[in-house]
């Protein structure tokens, strides 16, 4: 019943780890609000809006139109991320670029819109970031750098947040199987699904003393 009307909002949501934390929300009773860069992605029952997390003015527009159709946000679910794999001396600038913009400033950009609504509700922000936030990978240095920023800005979050009742975690997920890990060579260790559970748990049951807390899911 933690999440029967709440407002919680995925981004990043049209498909893989971002689809299924909608879909186990949603199934918790929560009013869902999704995004996706390209186009609205499709859930019944959703509030859906295209919005690129790396442009500023969109996510404004977005997050002003969940509160003026649903509500105010409850949860932030920081799920939109992009990959990039090359050697370092062949990685191009706009590669770089690119992912950071998606996964770090984004994470920053949502997380800035929604702040003002998540402290009147003492909301939750939940990240999706990556075992590669605790370790190095050939060929993905710009991903790396972004997972390791991410949770470094999610604890910085939690402590601002503190005193606000605002409650900060993230995820680290090992081989997921999606389609980004079919752009590298690893195998898959477990489903969309065994992330999002523990999503649904951290919007929705985590006491407040694990605020800050990065949560590994390796499988």
């Amino acid at each position: 019943m933690a999440l029967s009307g709440k407002v919680c909002v995925v981004t990043g949501a049209s498909r893989g780890i971002g689809r299924s934390c909608a879909e186990v929300l949603a199934s918790a009773g929560a009013r869902v609000a999704i995004c996706a860069s390209r186009r609205a992605p499709e859930l019944s029952g959703a509030f859906s809006r295209r919005c690129d997390v790396s442009n500023g003015s969109e996510v404004v527009r977005f997050f002003a139109e969940v509160e003026r159709q649903i509500g105010p946000p409850d949860v932030v679910v920081l799920n939109a991320g992009v990959l990039e794999r090359a050697p370092i001396e062949e990685f191009s600038e706009e590669q770089w670029d690119r992912v950071l913009d998606v996964n770090l400033k984004g994470a920053f950009l949502c997380a800035k819109a929604a702040w003002p609504a998540l402290r009147r509700t003492s909301g939750r922000i939940v990240a999706i970031g990556s075992i590669s936030g605790t370790l190095g990978t050939p060929q993905a240095a710009a991903y790396n750098a972004s997972k390791w920023g991410l949770t470094g800005f999610i604890k910085s979050l939690a402590e601002e947040g503190r005193e606000q009742g605002i409650f900060c975690a993230l995820v680290l997920p090992g081989s997921v199987e999606t389609e980004m890990l079919e752009k590298t060579p690893f195998e898959p260790e477990m489903q969309p699904r065994d992330v999002a559970q523990v999503v649904r748990f951290l919007a929705a049951d985590a006491p407040f003393a694990m605020t800050g807390s990065a949560v590994e899911v390796f499988g």
